[in-house]
């Protein structure tokens, strides 16, 4: 007995003694987050073109693991409300302070879902890690007002050669797109009869490329990815690098809502220009995309012509005969209604 308590005296002594460095003693657990000194509370930005070479200064204070560590600090921006559960990283670094120019952190809270031309509430905040084995420390978010510009948005994105286009890494109608920027990637493709395909991070083979590692898993140079599918068709691809996972769906894509009496009317794949189309009788109404067979989304509109998920009913404005086209070549997907 008293060996077992003399052991257990000298671990918790290890645990909470630490480690001793210039006199100084560190204690495993004593966590400090962050804080974020600039931007302020309340603070109201008006980027513009114009202004598209300022930039924003993000400054805090540095982050305590209780021992001395080199800390990679990330800042992240998300939509005021939404939790960070889509959060943007605009930038990472060593240092206590970073400057981001505006085209940048005008992309990023586009991509965070704010709407150009219009003011929206944005938090910020800054992550501290110094490994995966220590917990993330964050910073408390700070909220501002920012009004963007209305300009194409760059998202990251993979290609994805494969048998269903000649082996051509260069396509940019064959792309995966990471619409939250977090390396996850999505991709409507379609693929020929027994597609293989691999995924690379450039328009040619070198350097960066992912194959199969097993069923579901990415390897990087890893084997052909084989679909095994007997006929044509449309399939969502979705490519997680954090995780080495990927999935290949088939999916089919609808249009429903008052303006077809909420009937499902069907889109058709159209190889010439790589879109979904349908010509039907609309009446006036609305109506929405729907996507059947990989999670059923609904795509609405958000800005111009844009899509997002959930977003606004699209307006038929009066009864006619439509031809209806749904682009998903690339994010953010875009639908034009004529007759």
């Amino acid at each position: 007995m008293k060996q077992i308590c003399w052991i257990v005296f000298t671990s918790l002594s290890f645990i909470l003694t630490g480690c001793e460095t210039e006199n100084k003693k560190y204690y495993a657990g004593d966590f400090i987050n962050p804080e974020v000194k600039t931007p302020e509370n309340g603070n109201d930005f008006i980027l513009t073109e114009a202004t598209a070479n300022d930039s924003l200064t993000v400054a805090w204070t540095t982050a305590e693991f209780g021992f001395p560590a080199a800390t990679l600090y990330t800042v992240q921006v998300a939509k005021a409300g939404t939790y960070f559960e889509s959060a943007v990283k605009i930038a990472e670094t060593q240092e206590k302070q970073v400057k981001v120019d505006y085209a940048t952190l005008n992309n990023s809270i586009l991509i965070a879902g704010l709407v150009p031309e219009t003011p929206g509430e944005i938090e910020l905040r800054v992550n501290a890690m110094v490994n995966e084995n220590l917990q993330t420390l964050r910073s408390k978010a700070v909220q501002v007002t920012i009004t963007a510009y209305n300009v194409e948005v760059t998202y990251p994105i993979l290609f994805a050669p494969g048998s269903y286009q000649g082996w051509n890494p260069g396509d940019s109608a064959t792309i995966l797109t990471s619409p939250k920027a977090d390396d996850v990637y999505e991709g409507y493709l379609y693929f020929t009869p027994n597609t293989n395909f691999k995924i690379t991070g450039q328009p040619d083979w070198n350097p960066l490329q992912w194959g199969s590692g097993g069923a579901g898993k990415l390897q990087k140079n890893g084997g052909d990815i084989s679909v095994n599918n007997s006929t044509a068709g449309l399939y969502k691809v979705i490519a997680d690098i954090n995780k080495l996972t990927y999935s290949v769906t088939p999916v089919s894509w609808s249009i429903s809502g008052s303006a077809t009496s909420n009937t499902a009317i069907p889109l058709t794949y159209n190889e010439s220009d790589r879109t979904l189309k349908t010509n039907a009788h609309l009446t006036s109404g609305e109506f929405v995309f729907k996507e059947t067979g990989a999670g059923n989304r609904i795509l609405g509109t958000y800005f111009g012509n844009q899509l997002m998920d959930n977003g606004n009913q699209i307006v038929v404005p009066q009864e006619g005969e439509y031809t209806i086209t749904l682009n998903l070549k690339k994010y953010p997907y875009t639908y034009t209604l004529g007759n």
